[in-house]
């Protein structure tokens, strides 16, 4: 399978090349496998999660300067202070309280959480960290172990979610990576816009959308007052509902901290 290089980007070195075709392969096999055409938000999934191969499954440079974008604690420690005064808030009303953070990106929010909360005496008694990249795993591990030696005790990490959690829950642009399901208006009716691929290209195609699609259409028209124009293209998460769902099931006493860029 092969991913041309649009025109307006330059060209991709040696490795990333092969790595793009490797990825490409895989998500080609996986089309094959389902019969011909995968969904968009099956698409992005295995973009960037395929074991070893996805985006934040490889083994590249994601975060800060020497990456492909920046986020806030990657700017600032402010960010991570601001945050540590809201959690002290809410750690101090759950007994035995511990922080869950989801995909702790390069490790910086958990340090300057942790360095800021040592300092107003509101350590939560554990840190975990839920991350889904053994890469990024192995990273975070490092850059803790250099930035914070004193308090790596209470960090661990986990491969999925705690039958229970008390005390705080942190999401920091963990929303905006969660898979897209991508549909259009045709006549009235809802299409699902899926992948396929053809003459070693991926290529875009459209099929008539699920019940869990629907579902989610019509929730998303009756929230913004209105049907979605014919011929509009859009993208809605029908798996947010679900991965909040399961976090609440879990915190049985405290908060959750959702935070979003907004571009």
């Amino acid at each position: 399978m092969q991913l041309e290089q649009p025109p307006s980007l330059p060209a991709a070195d040696a490795e990333s090349a092969a790595h793009s075709r490797r990825v490409a392969d895989f998500i080609g096999n996986k089309i094959h496998a389902a019969g011909g055409e995968i969904s968009f938000a099956e698409y992005m999934h295995h973009a960037l999660y395929a074991p070893g191969l996805g985006y934040y499954s490889a083994g590249t440079t994601k975060f800060g300067a020497a990456g492909d974008f920046i986020t806030a604690p990657e700017i600032s420690s402010v960010f991570g202070h601001v945050l540590a005064r809201q959690c002290a808030g809410v750690l101090g009303q759950v007994e035995s309280p511990s922080i869950l953070e989801f995909g702790a990106g390069s490790g910086k929010l958990a340090a300057d959480l942790l360095m800021k909360l040592a300092d107003i005496d509101a350590l939560p008694v554990s840190y975990r960290i839920l991350e889904v990249s053994a890469d990024l795993r192995q990273r975070q591990e490092e850059f803790l172990n250099s930035a914070i030696p004193d308090l790596t005790g209470r960090v661990s990490w986990l491969d999925r979610l705690p039958d229970e959690h008390a005390g705080v829950i942190i999401a920091n642009e963990v929303l905006d990576a969660l898979p897209v399901e991508r549909f259009v208006r045709r006549g009235g009716d809802v299409v699902q816009i899926c992948v396929a691929a053809r003459d070693d290209a991926f290529v875009i195609t459209e099929r008539a959308a699920p019940a869990a699609l629907l579902a989610a259409v019509d929730a998303l028209e009756e929230g913004v007052g209105q049907c979605i124009p014919d011929g509009y293209v859009t993208e809605v998460c029908t798996a947010a509902p679900q991965w909040v769902g399961d976090l609440a099931r879990v915190l049985s006493r405290g908060a959750a901290f959702f935070v979003r860029l907004r571009r």
